[in-house]
């Protein structure tokens, strides 16, 4: 080899021995498999599923509703004064309501705010 040219490419002695010796191992970005998923990618191909099962559920749940309305059941007047009952209870103890100071919430800081000359002339 008298002359190396650019554009040819030159390899080492023994380089393919050094590549058979090196571990099977594949790189990092190489050992993801592009088949399996990311949990990312599973999460976001269950979402659809689980709003159509949601969906579903809450479908079933107003045709039973509506089959024993229909039907004049005691169990679906039953249900209705329970859930009426349930929708009546606060969301928050009257104890929790009563401990916050309301007027220093909705009040914030006692910053005073004026307005200069020049705002206050009419156009």
């Amino acid at each position: 080899m008298s002359e190396i040219r650019r554009d040819e490419i030159v390899y080492e002695e023994g380089w393919r021995d050094a590549k058979d010796t090196e571990s099977d191992e594949k790189p990092i970005d190489e050992a993801v498999d592009e088949k399996q998923p990311t949990k990312s990618e599973k999460s976001e191909s269950s979402k659809p599923l689980l709003t159509i099962l949601q969906l579903v559920l809450c479908m079933a749940a107003a045709l039973v509703l509506f089959i024993l309305k229909a039907m004049d059941s005691g169990a679906y007047h039953s249900f209705m004064k329970a859930y009426a009952a349930e929708m009546s209870k606060p969301v928050i103890s009257q104890k929790v309501f009563d401990a916050v100071d309301w007027n220093a919430f909705f009040g914030g800081s006692q910053t005073k705010v004026t307005s200069t000359p020049d705002e206050l002339s009419p156009r």
